[in-house]
């Protein structure tokens, strides 16, 4: 907003006649010393001045004006009430004493008497600019809007105010009308940068990106010292995506202040954009050196020092941010990812919860919270907040995304289908959403469409094991033998690398069987996926199964497998040898076939090796009124 402005007479009027011409001469050079900050110099002057002629309120306005420029408020008070004692009607005098009254803090006593300065003098504009920032102070936007209007109402040529009734319109989110302002103000002043600037604020806030650029382009140009034109510049570049241009506006605006360290951090953010990962970490540290008390800095540097595989350092880094600010929303956030990470679910969903406590609209936080939920087979509750995320943010391609995975999981293919189509069109290059559409089509037989969007997905990311992986399995299934060999080396590479980092593998057990892995890697992999499973019973915390009854001596447990399935099924592929592997010395075994015999293999195995075998499928019907009698026989 625009400085406060002390008011001072031009004309100062002495009544000693033979002293006129000095005293004149002395009267215009105090006010060319004040004007020119030499207030020493200005103040020995006007003290002359006032012993000569103690009743000059000219003398007694500059002398209170110098005073404030000087922060002495209680003498700049002193000298407005002897002019006021002077002539009551002096508005000038009255809106000095307001700018005094602000300075300490006594905002009701300052508006009442810039009040009735422009009351005194409706023509008043400094007054009206003083009774503004008064109002402004006080969160009566409203009344400062009209305090500017009046002063400009009196003089529409002061571009400098035009400019600052532009910033208080577009702080109230009336953009249209700023943006008139700043337009009347460069009207008024072609060469005003910081109307060009500030229009280049509005635009960014309407989202005209280019125009934005334009006019803080046209800034600095015609002001080639302007560091905040430099800045805004180069934010919008970044939020553009522009970055080699944005690094230039960073550097133009660190030539003028080197030690700027809000620019250090939003460089090192384009470098981050840029994958230029060190240059960013070094770039985030002089940031912190500079401003140690900078939770934005480590919060970002713990983005990058992640990225680079430094995962304890980056952990330290969302700690240190959040020890400055404990209401860090994003280092809440990101800290959240690390635990969920490393399998620390209850603390992730803690973290996500506090940071969506701190900021309710916090669209990334609802999705990585719907995430987890997810995680814990909390499918409804995590619905709920990628709908919330979508909600606040509806272009947020990524929770469409995985809300499609959590319709998925639930069951509603189409649901799920339509939220991976529309990722897609958000972001067309979102290699995710084409490789969830993907295992969409191949979950419903749909081959070739998924081999055409995982060849999409590794198009746009080509180092995607999953995609690999699954696009493998689907050249398999169609007898696509192109490239076997070049493939199978590329599969075994990525399961070798996943098992070595201690990571999900992207192959899964059943499908190891059709690969030339080592038994090895396929043991890993299957033991990968079954601590998977032992994690998800844990989040649980649910207290392991005990029966209800001990065995007496001698007896052995009965167990029991009913399944429709033995035969030639994917079932008795992998389980057909499991009922011979029992001890009949401790278990007795018992397998209840709902399907008949299909003279495979398979169902003559599980048939010879379990103890006990019963075709139930001619009586499939009554199993419901049998299975008291089942469970009779099988240990509880």
């Amino acid at each position: 907003m625009h400085a406060t402005h002390p008011a001072i007479q031009q004309n100062i009027i002495l009544k000693l006649p033979e002293q006129l011409n000095t005293a004149i001469s002395l009267a215009e050079l105090a006010h060319r010393e004040y004007q020119a900050g030499d207030y020493e110099n200005a103040e020995r002057h006007c003290l002359l001045l006032w012993r000569q002629d103690p009743t000059n309120t000219g003398v007694l306005l500059l002398l209170s004006s110098i005073y404030f420029q000087c922060r002495k408020y209680d003498k700049s008070a002193q000298f407005s009430s002897l002019a006021i004692k002077q002539n009551p009607l002096l508005a000038e005098a009255y809106s000095n004493l307001g700018n005094v009254f602000k300075e300490k803090g006594q905002l009701s006593e300052a508006l009442e008497h810039y009040r009735r300065g422009v009351r005194l003098k409706p023509d008043f504009i400094d007054g009206y600019i003083n009774l503004a920032a008064a109002l402004v102070a006080a969160g009566d936007m409203e009344g400062a809007v009209q305090a500017y209007v009046s002063a400009l109402q009196y003089n529409p040529d002061l571009y400098c105010v035009r400019s600052d009734l532009g910033n208080l319109l577009k702080a109230l989110g009336r953009l249209d009308e700023a943006k008139g302002c700043y337009l009347k103000a460069i009207e008024t002043r072609p060469d005003f940068a910081v109307a060009w600037s500030n229009l280049g604020c509005v635009f960014n806030a309407q989202g005209e990106l280019w125009l934005a650029i334009h006019h803080f382009e046209k800034a600095v140009t015609l002001d080639p010292n302007f560091l905040d034109a430099y800045i805004n510049l180069g934010n919008v570049l970044k939020e553009a995506r522009i970055f080699d241009r944005a690094v230039a506006a960073y550097l133009r605006a660190l030539n003028l202040s080197p030690n700027h360290a809000v620019v250090h951090g939003n460089l090192a953010c384009v470098y981050y954009e840029q994958g230029l990962i060190d240059l960013a970490i070094d770039t985030y540290k002089r940031a912190i050196e500079l401003q140690p008390n900078f939770p934005d800095a480590y919060c970002n540097l713990a983005n990058a020092l992640k990225e680079k595989g430094m995962v304890q350092e980056a952990e330290d880094c969302y700690n240190t941010a959040l020890r400055l600010c404990p209401s860090h929303a994003d280092s809440l956030n990101n800290l959240a990812n690390i635990k969920r990470e490393q399998s620390y679910i209850e603390e992730a969903t803690r973290l996500y919860l506090k940071a969506l406590d701190v900021f309710p609209e916090f669209a990334a936080a609802h999705s990585n919270l719907a995430s987890v939920l997810q995680q814990q087979g909390k499918l409804n509750e995590a619905l709920m907040h990628y709908k919330e995320a979508i909600r606040i943010q509806p272009t947020f391609a990524d929770a469409y995304s995985n809300m499609g995975n959590t319709l998925k999981e639930m069951g509603d293919i189409n649901g799920a289908l339509q939220c991976y189509t529309r990722a897609i069109q958000i972001n067309p290059g979102f290699a995710d959403a084409h490789s969830n559409l993907a295992s969409i089509h191949k979950d419903s037989g749909n081959i070739p469409e998924a081999i055409q969007s995982y060849k999409t997905a590794l198009k746009l990311k080509p180092d995607f094991p999953d995609a690999f992986c699954n696009l493998s399995h689907c050249l398999q299934i169609v007898c696509d033998w192109t490239d076997y060999e070049s493939r199978m080396t590329k599969l075994i590479s990525i399961v070798g690398d996943q098992l070595q980092r201690n990571r999900l593998p992207s192959v899964h057990p059943h499908h190891s069987m059709l690969y030339p892995l080592s038994h090895d890697y396929r043991k890993a992999i299957g033991e990968r996926h079954a601590n998977l499973c032992i994690e998800k019973v844990m989040i649980l915390h649910k207290p392991p199964y005990k029966f209800s009854r001990d065995l007496p001596n001698g007896t052995r447990l009965r167990i029991g497998y009913v399944s429709s399935d033995f035969g030639n099924h994917p079932t008795s592929h992998l389980m057909q040898s499991l009922p011979g592997f029992h001890n009949r010395s401790k278990v007795e075994v018992f397998c209840y076939s709902l399907a008949p015999d299909d003279g495979t293999n398979f169902r003559a195995k599980v048939s010879r090796e379990a103890e006990h075998f019963a075709d139930l499928s001619q009586v499939f019907r009554l199993l419901l009124f049998l299975s008291p009698i089942i469970q009779g026989l099988i240990s509880n």
